[in-house]
């Protein structure tokens, strides 16, 4: 009797201490995407996904990111370089219509936080819900600033379990953005 009343404790201790435990630490590195536009941190281990892949998941879209980066469908960072005309002048009006298009559109999002924010000398907008999408909850974090005149969109995306362990990550790499240029 007294092994089965020690074991309870014992064991509601590991389960504490595994819950406790933090997540794993996630390298970033550095990476220049759109044809050296931009220099920004990527996780370690993410890919650019396969052309086919891309057609296959935005076969229905109206608009198909330029590149995405991802870790095998767990988590994304897709960037869409847009053929709108942008400046850092601009960058306010487009948060705004930005936060009013996602928050009709998108009636039952969670939101986080949205703003703008100087990162590396230039105004970066940024949006932070958690969306559905086909069932289920979903983790968004979309930033976006002008690139040459044009409006870059960067989107990290992720299910929303994985949020606790994204979330600084995808603030991380808006951190690192940088246009060359």
């Amino acid at each position: 009797m007294k092994k089965v009343l020690l074991i309870a404790p014992v064991l509601c201790l590991m389960v504490l201490l595994m819950a406790a435990r933090p997540f794993a630490e996630v390298e970033l590195v550095k990476k220049r995407v759109l044809s050296e536009r931009v220099e920004i941190l990527i996780p370690k281990g993410f890919e650019v996904m396969s052309e086919q892949q891309m057609d296959f998941n935005y076969a229905k879209s109206q608009s198909r990111p330029s590149v995405i980066y991802t870790n095998s469908k767990e988590a994304s960072l897709s960037f869409s370089y847009t053929d709108n005309t942008a400046d850092q002048d601009m960058v306010d009006m487009y948060h705004d219509n930005f936060y009013k298009i996602y928050s009709k559109q998108f009636k039952g999002a969670t939101w986080f936080s949205h703003g703008v924010k100087e990162v590396n000398g230039r105004k970066v907008g940024y949006l932070e819900l958690m969306k559905p999408e086909l069932g289920h909850e979903v983790y968004n974090f979309i930033f976006f600033t002008d690139v040459e005149g044009k409006l870059l969109m960067c989107t990290f995306t992720c299910a929303d379990r994985q949020k606790p362990e994204w979330e600084n990550i995808s603030k991380q790499i808006m951190g690192s953005f940088k246009a060359n240029g």
